[in-house]
């Protein structure tokens, strides 16, 4: 534990500081500004809160006599009473949004003329009380509040605070208004102190940047727009504190919004922006669809990943909204992006535009803008739209065939009854010589030949090496068909390469595979199929369980496939094992099945989008 008398010691550093510019705050304020200083170790947060005289006015109803003088004994009375009334109104929460008790450990106070203080002079006297709020583990959020209004108190106070991290050269400086609240994340591992080069300071920077997944700011609005080629998706991560002043949120806890309650403000917020952001895809307006709107704690900084059902504190929470504009009977060819109302704590939006090739761009929707510059448009480049696979044609070798004469199948059968009308023996030598070589020659010349499969010899199979050619040829085909974005876009390009009958099961088989179990089964969107030679089934070119010319292969492939949320990009390179079925359909090849026998992941990893 920190000795006390060294956190003193750096905050008389903070008081002295303060001090200096106590008459310029005076004459811009004619009504108190309160200023808070806080000193953050492992088990506690020490803070020192300066206020003006004037606050017991304001919040302890002290008044004048008949001779506008606050009385001495009001005054002290006000400074104690003023103790409590700061314990209410200065909030410290830990990251599950639990309120950190505090006690008023000391007290400066202004110094009091035996006949009081004229009420005009309250602003040139200060006060300073200590808070101390201990911790019972080492805090990694602190989420921290001011509401140091009253109700009948139609100016509200402001408050300046400063927060220094014990052992660093960390401080971070805010002003908050009554009602509003500030999250700080403390790193008590990865700490800096206040020499440290500019060269540290960028690579703690880019560590904590890493560690929270680019959000850093737990009071900010982020908004990413992702353009593909089938849907606009637009994702918005929005402070709870920030939408309660946006939307009536009903909760029976002034601090927390429990499980039983989010649904409905999942519903109000799908109202809410289904209106305030139209968007226009090839020229028609489409409405939203909402896949995800999830609550978020402190606890949990991945926003791609499904939270836990769970209450969430209203100070420190987040939602998380993804709106998706799919293209209805095409490509997204052209697309428009809107928002059209802004309010006192949402003045402007800025946004990162994620398009499917390319580098990223910044825009920004802001109050202060004429309206046509708060639309975002985008033009899909045409050769980046999707094209159908091209079919394989099935160019088969004939079965053997056996040609046979239909004049000497005639002689063959004369023969028994030849027997039965000539009885005579040389005679039926006879017959029997001319019936036999009628037969042979008729045989030999074809006469009257048709031709049949060849009972002794095996149709001829597709070389090892064509068969390997056609299924690299249909897999990637069956992987290129999932740009197509909607189902039946999916279907029809996959109808290029996969037999009809077995077209949904092949569709539910693939879906399947590309699936992120860690992102609420979000599907993966395919960036790279590295496939190995494939290998015909069998050691002898056959295949008994596909009929001819049809014929099954062996493959080994690795799919690298991302889900990308709020500009965090999970990562996932899976191996697959499967035997594919592959037989002629209307005179092109296609795949008849896919029996998946194997499948591992190789590699997981998130990373950040950046600039």
């Amino acid at each position: 534990m920190l000795p006390r008398f060294l956190i003193l010691c750096i905050l008389l550093v903070w008081d002295n500081s303060v001090t200096a510019g106590v008459p310029a705050r005076v004459a811009r304020h004619p009504i108190s500004v309160t200023e808070a200083g806080m000193f953050v170790t492992r088990d506690r947060a020490v803070t020192r809160i300066r206020i003006f005289a004037e606050d017991l006015v304001l919040f302890q109803g002290l008044e004048p006599d008949d001779q506008d003088r606050i009385l001495p004994d009001d005054l002290r009375r006000g400074l104690q009473d003023h103790r409590e009334f700061l314990l209410e109104k200065f909030i410290l929460r830990d990251a599950a949004g639990e309120l950190v008790s505090g006690t008023v450990t000391d007290l400066k106070p202004f110094e009091i003329p035996v006949d009081g203080i004229p009420s005009t002079e309250m602003m040139k006297h200060t006060a300073e009380y200590q808070i101390e709020h201990e911790f019972g583990e080492t805090p990694q959020f602190l989420t921290i509040q001011q509401d140091i209004a009253d109700a009948n108190f139609i100016i509200p106070s402001e408050m300046t605070l400063t927060v220094h991290q014990s052992g660093t050269g960390l401080n971070w400086t805010e002003r908050l208004q009554p009602g509003n609240s500030t999250t700080i994340r403390f790193d008590w591992d990865n700490t800096l102190s206040e020499d440290a080069t500019d060269e540290q300071w960028d690579q703690w920077f880019q560590k904590q940047r890493e560690q929270t997944l680019g959000i850093t700011s737990y009071s900010s609005l982020y908004s990413f727009i992702y353009l593909d080629r089938a849907e606009v998706r637009h994702e918005v991560l929005i402070p709870l504190a920030t939408l309660g002043t946006i939307l009536p949120l009903r909760h029976a806890d002034p601090a927390f919004i429990d499980v039983s309650e989010q649904d409905v403000i999942r519903e109000q917020i799908s109202e809410w922006l289904s209106e305030e952001n139209p968007v226009l895809i090839n020229g028609q307006q489409v409405r939203p669809q909402f896949p995800r709107i999830d609550f978020y704690s402190l606890n949990l900084s991945d926003f791609a990943s499904r939270p836990e059902a769970q209450p969430v504190s209203l100070a420190s929470g987040r939602v998380g909204v993804i709106m998706t504009y799919p293209a209805a009977d095409d490509f997204v060819r052209t697309a428009s992006v809107s928002w059209t109302r802004f309010y006192s704590a949402v003045t402007r939006i800025p946004a990162i535009v994620v398009p499917p090739v390319g580098e990223l761009q910044r825009f920004e929707f802001s109050r202060f803008h004429e309206p046509e510059k708060n639309v975002f448009a985008w033009e899909c480049p045409e050769e980046l739209l999707p094209q159908l696979p091209a079919q394989l044609p099935a160019t088969v070798p004939p079965r053997p065939q056996l040609q046979i004469s239909i004049v000497s199948v005639i002689c063959l059968l004369l023969v028994l009854p030849a027997f039965g009308f000539v009885s005579a023996p040389r005679s039926r030598a006879a017959v029997l010589a001319g019936l036999v070589i009628v037969a042979g020659g008729s045989w030999k010349m074809n006469l009257a030949a048709v031709g049949v499969e060849h009972p002794l010899r095996a149709p001829p199979q597709i070389a090892d090496d064509e068969a390997g050619k056609i299924l690299t040829h249909l897999h990637g085909a069956m992987y290129r068909s999932l740009s197509f974005g909607g189902e039946s876009r999916i279907y029809d390009a996959l109808a290029a390469g996969v037999d009809g009958p077995l077209l949904e099961d092949l569709y539910l088989q693939l879906m399947e595979s590309l699936r992120i179990r860690e992102q609420g089964g979000a599907i993966a969107r395919v960036e790279q199929v590295q496939l190995d030679p494939p290998q015909r089934t069998g050691s002898t070119g056959t295949d008994a369980s596909v009929m001819w010319p049809g014929f099954q292969c062996e493959a080994n492939w690795v799919v690298a496939g991302t889900v990308e949320h709020w500009g965090h990009i999970h990562e996932r390179q899976n191996r697959f094992e499967a035997v594919f079925s592959i037989e002629p359909r209307d005179g092109h090849w296609k795949i008849t099945a896919m029996d998946i026998r194997g499948q591992e992941q190789k590699s997981a990893r998130t990373r950040l989008r950046s600039f």
